[in-house]
């Protein structure tokens, strides 16, 4: 059951990183002359993804996991048809926006499964190995997107993406269920159990402890996101002059570290009970890795280190996995899926902001090329843009200081217990 649930999470990433490769083309197709236009129209599925994270934790928390991924996956289905006929501009932001109100569902409801069917010690390796399979999507939207975008064209190729998650949503409806033993059934009317989430979403939020793990994704999943899913593959082609197969591979190697770091981190945090140290560790690592890519040669480093250098940003950037274990075990264990959601917000934030505003900042230093009606960025461009992306990951750096360590353990009940005696 929780391979098809990750299953669809593969769909979620493929979804999320594809306009990377066909980037030129969607310029190409609706005619887009700003970076900023083509940075929101990949950016819209983060937009709806991000502002549908606290509804999607209440959704999960009301109607169990299967149902929620059900529709969700039938929604990103349908969007992903619309986006591939579009004949417009305008047209292809409804269907991305569609794509992205189905995707958002998906990971509150697999993290939501695995609190309710595996053990608490086991949550982070889970959540680690959940990532594994999401970024097999993002694999899928590398090289081999590219190649079947080359002989077929990009319009067919989002529409067999939409077919596949038509195919996923039937999957999960008969072969999921939401508890061990019988289905979750409600024990009272659903706005009776929304109202009692709604209560459970007021104490994460007013839960300090809930804030550092936001803030930290924010900053890590935002820029390797940004880097990985629009601007990658067009930094490669005009400043390296890769091919599009041949800069898809790179952006490939990025999925690969995560694939490697993201069980890894998850399995080492279970094991010795630590959340803030593992984090604190990838986080210095991720950033140390962005800067050499930002500062070697203004962001130009030698080919030869573009490989290693692309896989430790995925490998270091990974520990996103430790994230939502470090926020559920600080609030309440009823809410985990409003929990989960709440910090996911984050990550999502960030990427809606960073990937226009990268295409703004690209914009103000392009010299007036063009090639086929698409603009050709400068090395400065990008070195512009890309330096731009270390402050969000300072901050990450600094909210990671201030993770609450939790052993592994939820620790919410003695947070509460403290300040009710702090008050008295």
């Amino acid at each position: 059951m929780w391979g098809m649930l990750a299953l669809a999470f593969v769909i979620v990433y493929l979804h999320r990183v594809a306009p990377s490769v066909v980037a030129d083309r969607l310029m190409e197709s609706f005619a887009v002359k700003e970076g900023a236009v083509l940075g929101s129209l990949a950016a819209m599925y983060f937009y709806i993804y991000m502002l549908m994270q606290l509804p999607a934790g209440l959704l999960v928390d009301t109607m169990g996991p299967r149902n929620t991924v059900v529709w969700g996956m039938i929604a990103a289905g349908l969007g992903s048809l619309v986006f591939a006929a579009s004949p417009t501009l305008s047209l292809a932001f409804v269907g991305r926006a569609l794509v992205g109100l189905g995707v958002s569902v998906i990971f509150v409801s697999i993290l939501k499964f695995q609190a309710v069917w595996f053990l608490p010690n086991e949550f982070a390796f889970l959540t680690g190995m959940t990532q594994l399979m999401g970024n097999a999507g993002a694999v899928l939207a590398a090289t081999p997107l590219a190649l079947l975008v080359n002989a077929y064209g990009w319009r067919f190729s989002f529409a067999l993406v939409g077919m596949l998650s038509f195919v996923v949503a039937l999957a999960c409806r008969f072969l999921v269920k939401d508890s061990p033993g019988e289905p979750v059934r409600s024990n009272g009317p659903l706005t009776e159990k929304l109202l009692v989430n709604l209560g459970q979403l007021k104490l994460v939020l007013k839960n300090r402890h809930t804030w550092p793990p936001f803030v930290a994704i924010t900053g890590i999943y935002g820029t390797v996101i940004t880097f990985q899913g629009i601007w990658g593959v067009p930094y490669l082609m005009q400043v390296y002059g890769f091919t599009r197969t041949g800069a898809a591979n790179l952006m490939l190697t990025i999925a690969l570290g995560m694939m490697a770091g993201s069980p890894l981190v998850g399995f080492v945090s279970d094991r010795t009970g630590r959340r803030k140290l593992p984090y604190v560790a990838f986080v210095l690592c991720y950033l140390f890795a962005w800067l050499l890519m930002v500062f070697w040669n203004q962001a130009r480093p030698p080919q030869a280190a573009l490989y290693p250098l692309y896989f430790c940003l995925g490998f270091f950037g990974s520990v996103v996995a430790v994230t939502f274990a470090a926020a559920k075990e600080v609030n309440p264990l009823q809410g985990a899926g409003t929990t989960v959601a709440a910090v996911n917000m984050g990550g999502f934030f960030g990427i809606s902001v960073l990937q226009p505003l990268l295409g703004y900042l690209l914009d103000l230093r392009w010299q007036g090329v063009l090639a086929d009606g698409v603009k050709v960025y400068p090395q400065e461009a990008y070195y512009l843009a890309l330096r731009f992306c270390l402050y969000p990951i300072a901050l990450s750096m600094l909210a990671s200081l201030l993770i609450r360590e939790t052993r592994g353990s939820n620790c919410y009940e003695q947070n509460s217990t403290s300040r009710q005696v702090n008050n008295s």
